[in-house]
Order: C-alpha cells, then structure tokens, then sequence
C-alpha cells in the first residue's frame, strides 16, 4: 500500500509527499507517514488519495492482490481461532501462541477472499449476544471495502502512541450529527453505557488511533464450541 501510494503521487506530477500534502490541504506528517507505511491508512483515506491522485482507491488497498492470499478459512468453513476479544471496555490485543489456537467448523463465508479468522470473547458488556466464552466468525474489512453502518457488530481496535494494541467487540452506530458510538448489549449497568469514538479524522497525527478492523458475522455460544472443535477432528454421531 505505501509504494502504491508513492507511485500514484508521483504518477500525478507532484514530486514529493510535502508538495501533494500542501496541494489538497492535508497535514504533511500524517500523509508522509502513510506513504512511508509508518502507519497505515484506511479505507476513507484510501478513497481521498484515489480522486486526488485519480487512481482506483481499491488499487491503493491492494484489493486486488486478496485473489493471491491465501484464506484464514478453507473452501470447507473452517476458522482458525487465534486470540481473544474484550467484551467490556478494552483490553490489551491477546493475540494466542501457536500452540494454544484451534479451528473450528463454520458455514461458508459470503466473502471467500476476504481474511477470516475466530475469537473468543472475554467480558460482559456484550453478554445479551455474546455470552463470555462466545466464539465470533470475523471477517477484515480491510479485505472488503465496505464502510461498517448501524447495527453491525464490529471489533474495533485502539492504536496508542507507544504501539500498544487493545480491542473490543460492539455494536456500531453513527448519530445524525456524524458522531460514531461503540453500544454495548450487557445486562450489567457497570457496561451499559455506549462509547463514543466520534468522527475519525483521517488527516489527524495524534497519539491514539481508533478504528473498525473486522465485522462478526457468525458467533457461536460456548456450550456448541466443543461440538465445533469435534467435528474439525473428523469426527461424527
């Protein structure tokens, strides 16, 4: 994504990031970052730079490159589950060792080329849906090109300056006034109310990112988990 970026800057006549920077009005460390892959860009930022530099935002994302990568799940549904998700505020990115994932047996996926891979929800501000144990079946949506609306359930995650990771598991919603909420479904008050994570600013160079990495698309309660990892062993009843 980064060298595709420089290329369509260069392609469009400016010759260094600060001159295409200065020409559309964005902040200069913040586009630099992104065609120096420092950090990355999204789909919104994708879109800006693609009619600015009139290219193809799809191009820019390397969505054509998904038809080579290889699937997190095989043509017969299985999901390798490879981490957990906090279902309460945030918590640290737990992404598991080799040895400690396992796969389980899933319907087929609406996107067969988009990444999809499993985890295991911890907590209890989603536990009407998602009770602590759940499994979630998500798909990246950086494989998909498609905006998160209301009412999807997403797992979004918070980048801090100093590199540490944390996710959570919620409900999206964005308010007629543009503001975007994280809106847990808990029966406990303590996680009851939404989190707003306003309107991201795509220009911004700030400490902290926050953003919608993945959508669940399927979520299985614990006491069928042993029943999904069976069957992944081949075995029948």
């Amino acid at each position: 994504m980064p060298e595709r970026l420089k290329e369509a800057r260069e392609k469009a006549g400016y010759a260094t990031a600060a001159d295409a920077a200065r020409a559309f009005g964005w902040e200069i460390p913040a586009y630099r970052h992104h065609e120096n892959g420092t950090r990355a860009f999204d789909i919104a930022a994708a879109k800006r730079y693609a009619r600015a530099f009139r290219v193809n935002p799809g191009w820019l994302l390397a969505l054509d490159k998904v038809q080579t990568m290889p699937s997190q799940a095989s043509p017969g549904g299985i999901v390798e589950v490879i981490g957990s998700v906090e279902a309460g505020l945030w918590r640290e990115a737990n992404e598991w060792p080799e040895a400690k994932r396992f796969e389980i047996v899933v319907g087929p996926s609406p996107f067969p080329n988009a990444r999809r891979y499993g985890l295991r929800v911890d907590g209890f501000s989603m536990d009407l849906l998602f009770a602590p144990g759940t499994l979630l079946d998500c798909l990246s949506i950086f494989d998909l090109g498609i905006e998160p609306a209301n009412g999807d359930f997403v797992i979004v995650e918070h980048v801090h300056a100093d590199g540490l990771r944390e996710l959570t598991v919620k409900e999206f919603y964005c308010d007629q006034e543009g503001r975007c909420w994280l809106v847990p479904r808990s029966s406990k008050p303590e996680f009851q109310a939404p989190i707003e994570i306003g309107t991201p600013d795509h220009d911004h160079d700030g400490d902290d990112r926050v953003q919608v990495i993945a959508f669940v698309i399927g979520s299985y309660q614990p006491h069928v988990n042993r029943l999904l990892k069976f069957a992944r062993n081949g075995h029948s009843r």
